[in-house]
């Protein structure tokens, strides 16, 4: 914002303005910009956001028929160089149900990047590989920033994302993100015990979508029960601090279950999934995860009539489709999962997510009401009705799952099903456990587990502290304990005796 005082009232609202700002972030910038607006009544102002005009989307673009580094880049450059006009310019407003651009805050945001107010940018970089969010239609990356200021060299880790035609649908700082692997800042599990199992790395899929796999099998004759794991984006489920699915193949090895985890192909081959013009959920789950099954089945040393297959929210999802297209398949362990139609999940989880702050703001209103909309115009079109005019829906992705309900499929599976269910969930809402519970409540071989303490990537929040932040948080071993021990049988077929039971109280975990 430039302003131009005529007098030593609108002086002094212009230092009230800079001193409330700088001292109290984004709380004092509105009180700031609040006083401004009441003293400078006849101050000429000017903003980027004002002066800027966004592109509209382009439904005729091929989709992500650019170089995401290079765009984003671009984007993180124009901040940098204090030309915000151009980065607004660069933004997707409805993407966020925003009223104006202004609701950005660029500047503000750049301030959390820019902390000392004269960094220089150096240098930029991919941090990670990309990962393709079919169901947004979106492309997430990860740029590390490496920012010259007067302590010395500081990096900070921007996530930015693209959709199909080049524009900017979201952006956030996370300075936690970090390289993990096993030599330094993300040691083993204390649970694993690294003599009782060996690894040998295979490949999942055919060309041209092969995906790097892990095969983690415990030392011995066997034969060994194993499990398909699939969940996220790569195969050790890295996230800030966390590998939660390396954990979990390290802590079933320990208990005597070996595992095959992989690349999903919407990571591995990001780019390239995000331009197909058709890509569904076989193409992002259930054919990897099937070619999987069969990697295990010739695996020496596995049982290849006990394999099972575990996924984790989305893979959760797809895991009754996997079943139902392999029957030999032992058992399925479902987590965290949506339990109906996708896009009806989509504004639930927005709707969900936002409440969970307690200050439900105008713009979470009105972004909630749009992804409610969208997921009703995409129900018509499923109907038979006109296909929806929105660049974060990918047409064929939704078209291929229809009506499909995980539940309903489950439903129809004769194999053994362990739902996992946790009490500390920020993406899938309560209402989706208490969905499954009463779906399948009827099914003898079907057991269920809630662990309250538990957030969605199977972490126990309560035992984590300063102590192992530094390392990460680890996957649950009660959590992972259970897995092994209904995987080799020593439970009986339920846990409880029906819905009401767990409703009023039965929580399940330690």
């Amino acid at each position: 914002m430039r302003l131009r005082p005529t007098n030593w009232l609108h002086l002094a609202a212009w230092w009230t303005h800079v001193v409330l700002a700088a001292g109290f972030g984004l709380f004092g910038g509105a009180v700031a910009v609040l006083v401004s607006i009441v003293l400078i009544f006849d101050a000429v102002t000017t903003t980027a956001c004002e002066a800027a005009t966004p592109a509209p989307p382009n439904l005729r673009v091929d989709p992500f028929a650019f170089d995401p580094e290079a765009r984003a880049g671009e984007f993180v450059r124009a901040m940098a160089d204090n030309e915000f006009q151009a980065a607004y310019e660069m933004l997707a407003p409805e993407q966020w149900g925003a009223d104006s651009l202004c609701s950005a805050g660029l500047e503000t945001f750049w301030r959390t990047v820019d902390r000392e107010g004269d960094a220089k940018l150096l240098a930029l970089d991919l941090s990670d590989q990309p990962f393709f969010g079919a169901m947004y239609n979106r492309l997430d990356l990860t740029l590390r920033l490496t920012l010259a200021t007067p302590e010395g060299p500081r990096e900070v880790h921007v996530e930015i994302k693209l959709v199909s035609d080049g524009r900017i649908a979201g952006y956030r700082v996370n300075e936690a993100m970090g390289d993990l692997d096993t030599a330094a800042g993300y040691p083993p599990p204390p649970y694993a015990e690294l003599d009782n199992f060996e690894e040998f790395e295979v490949v999942v899929g055919q060309a041209p979508w092969e995906l790097p796999g892990v095969i983690t099998i415990p030392v011995g004759s066997g034969p060994f029960p194993a499990v398909v794991l699939t969940g996220g984006a790569d195969r050790d489920g890295t996230g800030v601090s966390t590998k939660v699915t390396r954990d979990l193949a390290w802590g079933l090895a320990t208990r005597e279950v070996a595992s095959l985890r992989f690349d999903r192909r919407t990571h591995a081959h990001a780019l390239e999934t995000a331009r197909q013009q058709e890509f569904t959920i076989d193409d992002e789950l259930v054919d990897d995860t099937l070619a999987a099954v069969e990697i295990l089945r010739r695996t020496p040393r596995v049982d290849p009539g006990r394999i099972y297959v575990s996924g984790v929210s989305l893979a959760g999802f797809a895991a009754p489709m996997v079943a139902l297209r392999d029957p030999a398949i032992a058992g399925l362990i479902i987590a965290v999962a949506p339990s109906g139609l996708l896009h009806d999940w989509v504004w639930r989880h927005s709707r969900y997510r936002r409440s969970l702050d307690g200050d439900v703001t105008v713009v979470d209103q009105r972004s909630t009401r749009a992804a409610k909309a969208l997921s009703e115009s995409i129900s018509a079109w499923v109907a038979g009705g006109a296909a929806p005019q929105n660049i974060a829906v990918h047409r064929s992705y939704f078209a291929h799952l229809g009506t499909y309900r995980p539940v309903d499929a489950a439903y129809r599976l004769q194999v053994p099903i362990l739902v996992i269910s946790v009490g500390r969930d920020r993406v899938v809402p309560p209402e989706d456990a208490e969905t499954w519970i009463a779906s399948l409540d009827q099914r003898r071989n079907v057991a269920f587990r809630l662990y309250p303490n538990h957030n969605h990537a199977l972490v126990d929040e309560l035992k984590m502290s300063e102590s192992n932040s530094d390392t990460g948080a680890r996957m649950s071993w009660g959590g992972l304990s259970d897995m092994a021990m209904w995987i080799h049988g020593h439970w009986p077929d339920r846990l409880f005796a029906n819905q009401e039971a767990w409703i009023a109280g039965c929580r399940g975990g330690y």
